[in-house]
């Protein structure tokens, strides 16, 4: 029976990381180009009310997601117009946004409250594997979308290291000087990877209400996309990192299940803010060893804007 329910966490865990995963490795792209879009947790918001009005009005997960995508990158491309174009201070743009983002999705989605997806994100157990003892049901009976959000970081991983394209990124983000003297647009490149993030968002947002939550709350995102945010940090800027980084935290916000089997004596207000308090922790983690090697690993360009010339 113990088993049984420790299994489940870990499912809950790995499902419910999908929305931060995605988000996260969407803004490791951002910021490999030289942006940090602050404003995640605003996208995620946008994104999860969008695709959850797309999937009530059309009856299918699948425009849910796409359409929460699509809100995410416009929301994200007036962050980068503001700050990558006009040249604006990234982390007032980002947090005005934030607040944008509250208000509209606070109004918007008042009539949508308690309102239940007809479509909701399916699971796909895979066959053969889905039956094996704890390890089938916990990792191997997820959605299509799990899947695909774990396997994506090995992808930006590829395209970082193995490609041109992905040596052109990172120069972006470490030396757009030199980037624009060898032809390449920085402010179109960096446009462009901030939609992308934010298309990423936008669907990690989607993914809380249209298979996580399967309704509409507001505030939905509760912080993930700060969470999100911290993990690129915590990760050093490194994909697979950011794949760590957030089961590391999906298994902070289960660990109250695991601790009502396990008996643990601990008021349940320890485990609701756990996750929070362990991005902080994390937070301060890094920037210790980051002082102790005496060096920084960020893009070098990371956050400042662009002057051409």
């Amino acid at each position: 029976m113990a088993d049984g329910i420790v299994a489940s966490a870990v499912a809950t865990a790995i499902g419910g990381s999908t929305a931060i995963l995605l988000a996260a490795t969407g803004e490791l792209l951002v910021e490999k180009v030289g942006v940090y879009n602050i404003a995640l947790e605003g996208v995620m918001l946008v994104g999860a009310l969008s695709g959850l009005i797309a999937d009530v009005n059309t009856g299918s997960w699948v425009i849910g997601l796409l359409v929460g995508g699509l809100f995410g990158a416009l929301f994200a491309l007036c962050f980068g117009f503001i700050t990558v174009v006009l040249r604006t201070d990234m982390i007032v743009v980002g947090v005005a946004l934030i607040f944008v983002a509250l208000g509209i999705t606070d109004v918007v989605g008042s009539k949508y409250v308690g309102v239940s997806v007809p479509d909701p994100i399916p699971k796909l157990p895979i066959p053969g594997l889905s039956s094996l003892p704890f390890f089938g049901s916990a990792i191997f009976s997820q959605s299509l979308i799990t899947y695909l959000a774990a396997a994506l970081p090995f992808g930006v991983a590829f395209l970082l290291s193995r490609t041109r394209h992905g040596l052109n990124m990172r120069a972006l983000g470490e030396n757009p000087h030199a980037a624009d003297t060898a032809g390449i647009p920085v402010v179109g490149w960096r446009l462009f990877y901030v939609a992308v993030g934010g298309a990423f968002g936008g669907i990690g947002g989607a993914v809380l209400t249209l298979g996580i939550i399967g309704a509409w709350i507001t505030n939905v995102t509760a912080g993930q996309g700060w969470i999100a945010f911290a993990i690129v940090f915590f990760s050093g800027w490194r994909p697979l990192g950011v794949l760590l980084g957030a089961y590391f935290f999906g298994a902070l916000s289960v660990l109250g299940t695991v601790g009502q089997v396990e008996g643990w004596d601990l008021p349940s207000e320890v485990f609701t803010v756990l996750p929070y308090v362990g991005t902080v922790a994390v937070m301060i983690i890094r920037a210790w060893s980051q002082r102790r090697r005496g060096g920084i690993s960020w893009p070098a360009a990371l956050g400042l804007p662009f002057y051409r010339g």
